[in-house]
């Protein structure tokens, strides 16, 4: 086991964020996040510590973030969030963190969103910075409840790039610094990963946050980023059954993509979610998923994959919480991994968080690595 030492100055940066959560104080910042500013609320309305939600903020959500029959009002349409990190590794996605130095500043995120009509919503999410790179746009969708606030079953059409209805959001509202192996798994040449939103339209019927409901998405079949080009259409359906403190997901995904062997690669994605007392304090969240490539290695060798993790989140009070996690991936290739995450986190305002955490990685041997992070919204 390797033993590493605190990142190289986290005491500096610490005191860092200590200042600037000060200076962004209630009464004392001058801008707000879009939607507190919009309704008159405070950030508190829908989180605990951001970006965690409430019940209320996951109600705010599912209403395609609007609250029903109350019309938004006049606000500056656009928020910026900026996410620091320090860390005992170096950054970035290439070998030896593609030359980035331990302490980068992770994200800088542009939000222009706003209400469109009685019913109607739009996003604009785009990363100027994105693991201390440039970035590019995440979101960027118009949103439209379709019959009225008072139709007893909800029915929700969106159009543009969004992530997919999975039982935990893989990036918006991930506490960790480190992502969900199980979202970012591909196999053999297949770029296909559920981290990465998509671009195409979905249908939602029923109320997300009680009883059952459906999802239905369709889209190209396209990775952004990956070179490939468009091959059919992909499809997603998400079954969920909200049952109190408890709440249910399945779902599956399918789709072509072109393969450099010459006939292209039918797969397809299964995976089941169980979330516990989502917005208690003690809250669990579990999601396992499996799949299938026609054309993984070769152009006849077919692969299967498998995926997930478990979590648990303790709110100790209301600006301190601790969250622990275990995932693993594996394929018929060969290629597996398993890691854990602790990690403690602190809101010293509503609008900001600083956590620190301990990412515990099994490929081959066990590491560890420190990550320190500051995150703001404004």
């Amino acid at each position: 086991m390797r033993k590493l030492a605190a990142p190289h100055f986290a005491v500096g940066f610490f005191a860092s964020s200590l200042l600037l959560g000060g200076l962004t104080l209630p009464g004392a910042a001058q801008a707000v996040p879009i939607y507190a500013q919009e309704y008159q609320v405070s950030c508190e309305k829908c989180h605990s510590v951001i970006p965690h939600l409430n019940e209320f903020g996951a109600a705010f959500l599912a209403s395609g973030q609007r609250i029903p029959g109350v019309q938004p009002g006049a606000a500056f349409p656009l928020a910026v969030k900026l996410n620091l990190v320090d860390s005992s590794a170096n950054q970035g996605s290439g070998p030896d963190g593609a030359g980035l130095p331990k302490a980068i500043v992770d994200e800088v995120e542009a939000f222009l969103a706003g209400g469109i009509g009685t019913r109607a919503s739009y996003l604009v999410e785009q990363y100027l910075v994105d693991g201390g790179m440039p970035g590019k746009t995440r979101d960027a969708w118009i949103s439209d409840r379709v019959n009225p606030w008072q139709a007893r079953i909800p029915v929700y059409a969106q159009v543009g790039s969004f992530t997919l209805p999975l039982p935990v959001d893989p990036e918006t509202f991930r506490e960790s610094a480190q992502h969900y192996a199980v979202y970012d798994q591909s196999a053999g040449s297949n770029p296909f990963n559920f981290f990465d939103p998509k671009i195409g339209a979905r249908v939602s019927v029923g109320d997300l946050g009680r009883g059952l409901s459906a999802q239905l998405f369709a889209g190209p079949g396209h990775d952004r980023q990956s070179g490939l080009p468009s091959t059919g259409t992909d499809t997603m359906g998400t079954l969920q059954d909200s049952l109190g403190l408890l709440t249910l997901t399945a779902y599956r995904y399918q789709g072509t993509r072109p393969t450099p062997y010459g006939p292209n690669d039918a797969f397809q994605r299964t995976g089941y979610g169980v979330v516990w007392n989502q917005w208690g304090r003690l809250t669990s969240e579990t999601a396992l998923q499996t799949g299938w490539d026609g054309v993984c290695v070769n152009a006849i060798q077919a692969c299967s994959s498998s995926g997930g993790f478990t979590q648990l989140r303790y709110r100790i009070n209301r600006r301190l919480f601790v969250l622990g996690r275990y995932e693993g991936t594996a394929d018929s290739t060969g290629a597996f991994a398993r890691d854990g995450v602790l990690l403690l986190g602190w809101g010293p305002t509503e609008h900001s968080r600083v956590t620190i955490e301990d990412v515990i990685q099994h490929v081959p041997q066990t590491t560890h690595t420190m990550n320190l992070q500051y995150t703001i919204a404004e």
